[in-house]
């Protein structure tokens, strides 16, 4: 952990006494019992916490932080799941187990699935809009559905809190990043807006569902000593842009696994294979270097990227972007 940020230690539940440390500590306010005013000179903006049910409760964070501070997540003696969307304008880093993961709307984890008995810790970045909403689901309610939808039983682990504690990141499906957009751009105090939150949050929990049954047979193993594995691999796959793509069997001695269950693991956290996602932040970079105008002409860029031939790198470029490459 990062012993130079301030810190601000909470915790949270189904029930809204968790705000409180927020007002005592942070001197934040509370109007309406819902919306939550954090002090501008920390973070200028707002959190809505409601229940939605005995089951369920939502939390939306829209805010932009003004100086340096982690929140940190202490465990909870409640049992429940921690379902994150994350939305934010830039990328935020979520620390579990002191491995940061880059998470946010431009970031390929936008959504992550945390056991309520791990902490874990937020660091956004100061002047970016941090846009987040956390589903909080009682584990005996997950327990019911995976018992009525006869999921497989390699799952009934996750329940025991002797055993592994689920952990895990990957992307947003786009049905519940288009909604999520959407509730983005409302107001939290415009009269309209619980039941804006209420609406999506039961749209949410079906699509979350419907993604528990359908991946059931990939998700059993997404526990977090897997995730950490293929997360240290993709550490070491972004760690250097400017070479070739190093290979798949490569990244999976570093995560330890067989190519088979590597690959199927990284396209479900990821939602695409290594190489198409070390293409794509490749040609970001490429991106944020013409932007930079560093460059005197295409040629450099592209052998500075490792690409031997000019004509293939323009190409791919105008593939993703929809435009040839331009010196700025």
């Amino acid at each position: 952990m990062d012993s130079v940020l301030p810190e601000f230690e909470h915790t949270y539940s189904l029930k809204p006494y968790w705000q409180q440390k927020y007002v005592d500590e942070l001197g934040c306010t509370i109007t309406n019992e819902k919306v939550m005013h954090f002090p501008k000179e920390i973070v200028d903006g707002t959190l809505y916490f409601t229940e939605i049910s005995p089951d369920v409760s939502v939390v939306v964070i829209d805010a932009i932080l003004q100086k340096e501070m982690r929140f940190t997540r202490l465990k909870s003696e409640e049992e429940f799941w921690i379902i994150y969307y994350d939305l934010s304008d830039n990328f935020n880093s979520h620390v579990v187990n002191d491995v940061k993961h880059r998470i946010g709307y431009t970031s390929k984890l936008g959504f992550g699935i945390v056991d309520s008995q791990i902490s874990s810790s937020y660091d956004a970045k100061v002047g970016d809009r941090a846009y987040s909403l956390r589903l909080f689901i009682k584990k005996d309610a997950v327990k019911a559905f995976f018992e009525k939808e006869k999921i497989e039983k390699g799952f009934k682990n996750i329940f025991d809190n002797n055993k592994k504690k689920l952990f895990f990141y990957g992307h947003i499906d786009s049905r519940s990043k288009v909604l999520l957009h959407d509730l983005k751009q409302y107001n939290m105090e415009s009269f309209n807006y619980e039941f804006l939150l209420k609406n999506a949050t039961y749209t949410l929990l079906g699509y979350f569902y419907e993604r528990l049954r359908d991946d059931s047979s990939t998700m059993k193993s997404l526990f977090e000593k897997d995730v950490v594995a293929v997360m240290k691999s993709q550490d070491f796959l972004l760690s250097d842009l400017l070479i070739p793509f190093p290979g798949i069997i490569k990244l999976a001695e570093i995560a330890n696994m067989s190519v088979s269950k590597f690959s199927s693991l990284y396209k479900n956290i990821y939602g695409k294979s290594p190489a198409l996602f070390f293409k794509i932040e490749k040609l970001e970079l490429a991106n944020e270097l013409l932007a930079k105008g560093d460059f005197s002409s295409i040629g450099d860029l592209a052998y500075t990227l490792g690409y031997s031939k000019v004509a293939y790198f323009s190409s791919i470029y105008k593939n993703h972007f929809g435009v040839l490459p331009d010196i700025v």
